[in-house]
């Protein structure tokens, strides 16, 4: 699990996990995501919260956890739980060579990508970049085809 913040967001990384369409199993995992979080990695929640989970059959899901309002009550959370499934996902690196194997490379201001569904093993390459997940469909067709 990897997480990042911001003033109003978290973002959860899971690689190879998958969210079952049943609500109460879907219930069930953010709670316990919301718990790890806790206690785990000290980060408390309270108030409203808007949850969207991306899901991608390569790479797995990530998490926006986004804090919409305060409650009065400072132990008490909210979430609105949105799930968004095969979507595109693409992967950001500096270094070509990191990615110079596979076919389908472009190139934008000093940044390669490739969409991670051309990847064969995204464990071996992850460390070395980032997953762009919440764009439009045809996020690459702004950028130069290399390969």
């Amino acid at each position: 699990m990897k997480i990042e913040t911001f003033d109003n967001k978290l973002i959860i990384y899971l690689r190879d996990y998958f969210f079952l369409d049943n609500i109460k199993h879907i219930t069930e995992k953010i709670k316990n995501i919301i718990n790890r979080l806790f206690n785990y990695y000290n980060i408390e929640l309270s108030g409203v919260y808007e949850v969207i989970i991306f899901e991608n059959k390569k790479y797995g899901s990530i998490i926006e956890i986004i804090k919409k309002e305060d409650l009065f009550n400072p132990r008490i959370i909210d979430v609105k739980v949105k799930i968004l499934k095969n979507i595109e996902m693409y992967f950001k690196t500096k270094d070509y060579f990191i990615i110079s194997n596979y076919s389908s490379i472009y190139y934008d201001n000093n940044d390669y990508y490739i969409n991670i569904n051309n990847i064969d093993d995204m464990n071996k390459i992850i460390e070395f970049g980032n997953i762009i997940y919440n764009e439009k469909d045809n996020y690459l067709i702004n950028k130069k085809f290399i390969k």
